[in-house]
């Protein structure tokens, strides 16, 4: 029998389903947020494992985000490559510099 109203979901089935989302979302965001934590962990002077997971951290947070507008605006796919840009981006303006004495 097919339902003939509106498809109403218990709030347990709703967390599952953001749940679900969030985790596919960050998933997908890894290539760009992976690179900015190692931007992170190479400038890093002290704690650098906790530094590349603030990196990590706050490049999901504008991946997913990106992602999120682009997807509003109803680009499809599309939205999760460009969703990358401001976090690989940032990873370009941040990276450290070579230390000519170390070479």
């Amino acid at each position: 029998m097919i339902p003939l109203g509106a498809v109403e979901f218990t709030p347990g089935e709703v967390a599952l389903i953001l749940a679900v989302l969030t985790l596919g979302a960050t998933a997908l965001a890894l290539p760009a947020t992976l690179t900015f934590a190692w931007v992170g962990h190479r400038r890093a002077t002290q704690h650098r494992g906790w530094t590349a997971f603030g990196y990590w951290l706050t490049g999901t947070a504008i991946s997913l985000a990106t992602t999120a507008l682009a997807a509003d605006k109803g680009l499809g796919w599309w939205a999760v490559p460009l969703g990358w840009i401001p976090t690989l981006l940032l990873a370009v303006v941040l990276k450290p510099r070579t230390d000519p004495k170390a070479s």
